[in-house]
């Protein structure tokens, strides 16, 4: 932590240049205005109208040629928000009907940021393309965006014979809110040679923070909770056969009722969940694991465990609390609040599965068993550049066999902006794990881990130091550990520039220096490196990654070899239709389970985009191992991966999901395929009903009469209907 003291002592020494939002009052309007699809504004008579808007993509700097007004007023029950979109050349713009939180064909789209706590924590992002499409994010400065966040409310877009027209309903029953000021931002994303972006009001790259230059709006109703509950009841059905081990398993059938609840006040979130199914979320395609010495990482798809998480989610030195250690919930509850001071969200779960996280040394037993789940933080705010101090705590319990089986941790994290140019983030945490063993006792285990970045930030320049320190027994058991034993430092110093014209939209430069060591202090690799990138004004991107010399040991640094690795890409973003992308890598490395120098070979070609209303994301991947010796291949792996949604009238859609991946050499072998298909109706966020199939098949060459086989099929199906009162 001396790193984090170091800094500390530096914040007296650094000027502080506060951002200067524009304080806006917005008119409560009488009645509320037509939601109609269509381009007539003569019922927004009353509303703030906003003009001025200024550029911030590529650059911050330059002419706005895109007239956008906006029409802004607090209804009775929700805030009303209508874009006018002008265009000089209408025939570009992007527009397609598409499913929720799908942008595959990188669509023209307007939107509001809003953060109706005032305290520039996080804010919450609506969009809205051309034809009405929704697109719903939650976005913090440290953490980025979050598509997954859903939000309930109403939108209407058209075209007309110079651009578009969109209008928003915001209930004010969706936002978590409090009086007095809130932060808004209105904002149009216009993608043609360049993606260009203009916003309200105007945001400058000399000043670190993001959410701290949102304008501050008075008026909000905040006194008005308008329909505090949203009630969601669910069936759901499953058919299925688990056709592995036993290729004649019988069928099983399954239906079952649940529901989802929530409660909001002006400063107060309940939300629960009993049962919850998460059949629509899509299925993990493994990344390919060539020679990785760290755990794979699987991102969170599940609504109930995605909105209101930023503050289980702190950056730090772990992932102190990761979702997806709650397996299968029986039940969950999760509250959230927030104070002028301070915000708070506790979260607490029933897992009929978490006897499964428990069981890593292979105790018998512990398969049926379930777990009781919490964790609980709270953020202070220091400054009004969003800077916070925060604390977390979670609690695994095993309920049902041996006595204490689970374990606990807390955390307490920093980050502080110092100034325009500096941000400081640091975190402490300690965790106690008592976990099951095969002879029936109980392993106990304390760790802890560090961790302190210091970055800074100019206009065009970026430098960063980080460094990390994780103890060999730590044991997340509601998180997630992806350096364990080691001690980690990193640095970094680059330089990046954007323009709104010429021939060159964006290019950057970045030197890097990497040190990995064991606890004890043994070495375990060295690296320095290289980044370029370059986008043209077509949109056509290059980058290079060099890592130009290394070194790295295995097998407890008994071996030692040089490394290095060169990857190559880019990317053709032009078209709506049709995106492309591309890269390949060559390295030499170190075969982690011989110790061996080796070569390291990767290539893969990606396509998205959306035609008419068929959106597509279609990739193939191939990496391969190979010693380099006598060039005997280690392994080899493939992947192709595709997920396709097709937008019908009238929020109906059909939705595919399908990979095949593929592993041979002398280290593994194996084939897996997965094909998912459905057909659903979503008219908002909480709706939503559908019935789909899916099945896997897997070929093991290890069998004794190698052959490609079924282990997993199935028909499912969900009705939920969402009740707001």
């Amino acid at each position: 932590m001396r790193h984090v003291f170091l800094a500390l002592a530096c914040l007296p020494a650094l000027a502080a240049q506060e951002p200067h939002p524009p304080h806006v009052a917005i008119p409560r309007l009488s009645q509320a205005p037509s939601m109609r699809r269509d381009a007539d504004l003569s019922t927004w008579k009353g509303a703030r109208v906003i003009r001025d808007f200024s550029m911030i993509m590529p650059d911050d700097q330059g002419i706005n040629r895109w007239p956008t007004i906006v029409h802004v007023g607090w209804g009775p029950d929700a805030l009303y928000v209508a874009f006018e979109a002008k265009d000089p050349e209408p025939a570009k713009i992007h527009a397609a009907r598409h499913m929720r939180d799908t942008n595959n064909g990188d669509f023209d789209f307007v939107g509001v940021d809003i953060d109706p706590s005032g305290k520039g924590q996080s804010v919450i992002r609506l969009f809205v393309t051309p034809l009405g499409g929704q697109i719903d994010e939650i976005m913090t400065d440290s953490t980025g965006e979050n598509a997954s966040y859903d939000c309930l409310w109403d939108s209407t877009g058209v075209l007309t014979p110079d651009g578009y027209v969109v209008k928003m309903r915001i209930p004010y029953s969706s936002l978590r809110r409090m009086p007095g000021e809130w932060g808004m931002r209105f904002l149009r994303i216009i993608p043609r040679e360049r993606r260009y972006g203009i916003s309200w009001p105007r945001m400058s790259r000399d000043i670190q923070c993001d959410i701290c230059q949102m304008a501050r709006v008075s008026g909000a109703p905040v006194t008005e909770p308008g329909s505090p509950f949203l009630f969601i009841p669910f069936a759901t059905f499953n058919r299925t056969q688990s056709l592995d081990p036993d290729p004649s398993a019988p069928t099983r059938t399954k239906a079952q009722l649940g529901a989802d609840l929530r409660y909001a006040t002006t400063a107060l979130t309940l939300e629960g969940t009993y049962r919850p199914d998460f059949a629509t979320a899509d299925a993990d395609v493994d990344p390919l694991q060539i020679n990785s010495q760290f755990r794979v990482f699987y991102p969170e798809k599940r609504p109930f465990f995605l909105e209101g998480m930023d503050l289980l989610s702190p950056v730090g030195a772990q992932r102190q609390f990761f979702s997806r250690s709650i397996q299968n919930p029986l039940y969950g509850l999760k509250a959230s609040g927030q104070a002028s001071f301070a915000s708070w969200t506790v979260l607490h779960a029933k897992d009929q599965d978490g006897g499964l996280m428990l069981d890593a040394s292979g105790a018998s037993g512990l398969d049926g068993l379930p777990t009781r789940d919490s964790a609980a933080a709270m953020r202070f705010r220091l400054d009004s550049r969003g800077s916070g101090l925060s604390l977390l705590g979670t609690d695994k319990r095993l309920l049902g066999g041996p006595d204490r089986a689970g374990g606990q941790s807390g955390g307490l994290y920093l980050d502080q902006y110092l100034g325009s140019e500096f941000h400081l983030i640091g975190s402490v945490l300690a965790a106690t794990s008592r976990l099951p063993q095969a002879d029936g006792s109980v392993l106990a285990q304390r760790g802890t881990s560090t961790s302190a970045e210091l970055d800074w930030n100019t206009r065009d320049w970026q430098g960063w130091i980080q460094s990390q320190t994780t103890s060999p027994d730590l044991v997340l058991v509601s998180g997630f550990t992806d350096l364990q034993g080691y001690r980690r430092q990193n640095a970094g110093f680059g330089w990046r520039n954007t323009w709104n014209s010429g021939r060159l939209a964006q290019a950057s430069a970045t030197v890097r220096w990497r040190n990995l060591g064991w606890w004890n202090g043994g070495p375990m690799e060295h690296a320095a490196g290289l980044d370029l990138s370059l986008e043209t004004a077509g949109r056509v991107s290059f980058y290079l990654n060099w890592d130009a010399f290394g070194r790295v040991w295995a097998e407890d640094h008994v071996h030692a070899a040089a490394e290095r690795s060169l990857t190559l890409g880019g990317n053709l973003r032009r078209l709506s239709t049709v995106q492309v992308g591309w890269s390949a890598t060559q390295g030499r490395t170190v075969d982690l389970a011989s110790g061996a120098p080796a070569r390291l070979r990767s290539a893969q070609l990606f396509f998205s985009g959306t035609l008419h209303s068929v959106s597509y994301d279609l990739s193939a991947l191939q990496t391969s191992l190979d010693r380099e010796s006598d060039d005997a291949r280690l392994v080899r792996a493939r992947e192709l991966t595709l997920s396709g949604s097709w937008a019908l009238p009238r929020f109906f859609y059909v939705k595919t999901q399908a990979f095949v991946v593929r592993y041979d050499g002398s280290e593994q072998e194996g084939v897996d395929k997965f094909l998912k298909d459905f057909l659903g109706w979503q008219p908002n966020a909480f709706i939503n009903a559908y019935v789909g199939w899916s099945g896997q098949r897997h070929r093991d060459p290890a069998d004794v009469i190698p052959a490609e086989r079924m282990v997993e099929r199935g028909v499912f199906a969900k009705l939920a209907y969402a009740l707001q009162f």
